[in-house]
């Protein structure tokens, strides 16, 4: 995430697939930027799927608490 946008290498593996038929959570580790409009401008990229809102959390989250973020998600 650099200002709440995500890095080229993300664009372009949205570009290169194919998300019909497929819910999307974008998630991302940083020390300070929030996703921001990622989500948004990762879902026109994509142009296809069912992206949902997506979380942001801070370098050095623990693995419990990824494990309980993707458990409440219900997916």
């Amino acid at each position: 995430m650099w200002w709440g946008i995500a890095a080229w290498p993300v664009d372009r593996f949205i570009e290169a697939n194919d998300f019909t038929g497929k819910t999307v959570i974008p998630f991302a580790t940083s020390s300070s930027s929030g996703l921001g409009k990622s989500g948004k401008l990762l879902a026109q990229k994509a142009g296809t799927g069912d992206w949902q809102e997506g979380r942001r959390f801070r370098s050095g989250v623990s693995e419990s608490d990824v494990t309980a973020w993707v458990e409440s998600l219900e997916v």
